[in-house]
């Protein structure tokens, strides 16, 4: 595969000063370089347009917060449109190395299963503990879902599978779309030789007398909704197809809902958000139903 055959699509929404850093790391890696803001203040949007002249990269505004899917459909064919045959998604707090994109794409030349890898993600490192951030394997040690960030996909896959579930709108949208490829035969693989620092979310850990006992995320009420609420939806589109790992997501789903009673703040109004986000899921409710 040719670097030129790579364009790489970031998604923004409210970025801090880091997010140019980050592109100006991405932008030697690949042939075209898109960023979609997701209605970020005019000040960022701002930085943005100056950083698009500075480092060379297409800016695509939103506007408004559209939700991830949607932002990454945007980008997915904006690439397609331009003549791309693959595209590498970013968030906007992924710290790319050197050489990243190169490394995936010689990754995904020689994998087993070439003719039936759809999605190639990197080895995930925390970037504020150093720590590895452990993939989801399937019982064929491929796989069973994986993040966005990072990700190399051919485009032409998009015409094959569809795209990313708008409906979602932010949390679940990178499982799903691992979930509907795997049903339909296609492999999803980790290059671990590709390193990615990634910040997914504000972890605090909780300590007794110095030992470790958990971390908890801290994610808004908001937020906690639209992951109660997209679990939901995939299981009940997916359960009996992969029951062992929504059997896991379901007791995970009870262990965050514990952590929040015994270590977060706003304790009262996340619950009541979970609560109506299993709510929505099961009523089928959809889309951006509460306001970010």
């Amino acid at each position: 595969m040719e670097k030129k055959s790579v364009c790489a699509v970031v998604v923004t929404y409210h970025p801090d000063d880091a997010v140019l850093e980050n592109l100006i790391a991405i932008r030697p890696q690949v042939q075209g370089l898109l960023v979609v803001d997701n209605g970020s203040s005019e000040e960022r949007r701002n930085r943005l347009r100056r950083g698009a002249r500075e480092v060379g990269f297409t800016l695509i505004e939103n506007g408004e917060n559209l939700g991830i899917a949607t932002a990454l459909n945007i980008g997915a064919k904006w690439a397609q449109s331009e003549g791309y045959t693959w595209v590498a998604l970013f968030d906007q707090d992924s710290t790319v190395p050197p050489g990243f994109v190169d490394t995936m794409c010689r990754a995904s030349e020689t994998h087993r299963r070439r003719d039936r890898l759809a999605l190639l993600v990197p080895r995930y490192i925390d970037s504020r503990l150093g720590t590895s951030l452990p993939p989801i394997y399937a019982d064929n040690g491929s796989l069973q879902v994986a993040m966005t960030s990072g990700s190399l996909m051919p485009i032409a896959i998009f015409s094959q599978e569809g795209w990313f579930e708008e409906s979602l709108f932010i949390d679940g949208v990178d499982y799903e779309y691992c979930l509907r490829l795997r049903s339909n035969g296609y492999s999803v693989e980790e290059c671990k030789e590709a390193v990615l620092r990634h910040a997914p979310a504000n972890f605090t850990e909780c300590r007794l007398s110095g030992s470790r006992l958990f971390a908890t995320s801290n994610y808004s009420a908001e937020r906690r909704y639209y992951r109660d609420r997209n679990k939901i939806w995939m299981m009940k589109k997916y359960y009996r197809k992969y029951p062992a790992y929504f059997l896991s997501t379901f007791g995970n789903s009870l262990k965050d809902c514990l952590k929040v009673l015994l270590a977060e703040n706003d304790k009262r109004r996340k619950v009541i958000y979970m609560a109506m986000g299993v709510r929505d899921g099961l009523l089928g409710r959809m889309g951006k139903t509460v306001p970010l």
